[in-house]
C-alpha cells in the first residue's frame, strides 16, 4: 500500500532536535597535501510552528543555539523564519536559505520508488544559495528511535559554480555534491533523523581544497 508523504503542521507545535556537525578540509598543491584542518560543533535546533494554515502550509521559526566553543561565543544563536509547504517547499525565508531535506512527490509512493526534487542549499563561504537537484529513493519502512518511519536515501547531481575571491582577484571554481538518509514519521508528518554529507571542492589557482561536512539531526 502506498503512502502520500507530507509534513504535518499544527499551530504552537514545537520540535526539538540535536545537531552534530563535523567538518574536514584538506588543501593540496600539485597533488601534494599542504594543510589539513578539522572542526565541528554541536547545537540544539528548535522548530516552532507559529501558525498552521488551512492550505497545509505553516509559518515556522527555527532557533539554532550552538554549544560555546572555539569561534562560537557564549549566547550565540541564529533565528530563521520560513513559510513551509507540506511537501517541503520553502515559499518564503527571512535570511539565507539553509536548505530543506524534504522534496516529497505529489503522488503516493511505495518502497523502491524514486523521484526527483530540488532544494536551495546554503554552503559555507558561498554568498548565495545553490540549487541542488536530488534523486530520492524510498528504501523501506524502518523503526528509528522507537518510531515507525519511512527511510529515504537521497543523492544530488554534482553542481559546479564560481565564487568571487575576497580580494577581488578573479574567482574560485567550486564543485559540490551531497547525499544522505532521512527517517520520516509519516503518521505525525515530521523528521525523526537526518544524516547529510556534503562534499565541496574549491579550486583557487594552483591550490585545490577538499571540504567535507557531515551533519546529523535527531529528534529529542
Amino acid at each position: 500500500m502506498g503512502q502520500v508523504l507530507r509534513l504535518k503542521f499544527s499551530t504552537d507545535q514545537v520540535l526539538n532536535y540535536a545537531l552534530v556537525s563535523k567538518s574536514s578540509q584538506t588543501a593540496s598543491q600539485e597533488g601534494k597535501t599542504v594543510g589539513e584542518e578539522k572542526g565541528g560543533f554541536e547545537a540544539r535546533l528548535d522548530q516552532n510552528v507559529i501558525r498552521a494554515l488551512d492550505d497545509g502550509t505553516a509559518h515556522v521559526v527555527s532557533v539554532t543555539v550552538p554549544k560555546p566553543g572555539p569561534g562560537i561565543p557564549d549566547g550565540a544563536r541564529s533565528v530563521i523564519y520560513q513559510h513551509l509547504g507540506a511537501r517541503g517547499e520553502v515559499h518564503e525565508v527571512s535570511g539565507p536559505n539553509q536548505g530543506n531535506a524534504f522534496a516529497f512527490p505529489e503522488a503516493e509512493v511505495t518502497a523502491g520508488a524514486t523521484w526527483e526534487g530540488q532544494t536551495q542549499t546554503q554552503l559555507p563561504n558561498v554568498p548565495t544559495p545553490v540549487t541542488m537537484k536530488y534523486i530520492y529513493t524510498y528504501e523501506c519502512d524502518e523503526e528509528m528511535k522507537g518510531t515507525d518511519c519511512v527511510r529515504i536515501s537521497f543523492t544530488s547531481e554534482p553542481v559546479e559554480f564560481q565564487v568571487p575571491l575576497p580580494d577581488g582577484r578573479g574567482a574560485s571554481n567550486v564543485k559540490t555534491a551531497s547525499d544522505g538518509t532521512m527517517w520520516f514519521d509519516n503518521a505525525k508528518g515530521c523528521l525523526i533523523k537526518l544524516e547529510l554529507t556534503t562534499r565541496t571542492k574549491p579550486q583557487v589557482g594552483p591550490m585545490s581544497f577538499d571540504i567535507e561536512n557531515q551533519t546529523v539531526q535527531e529528534l529529542i
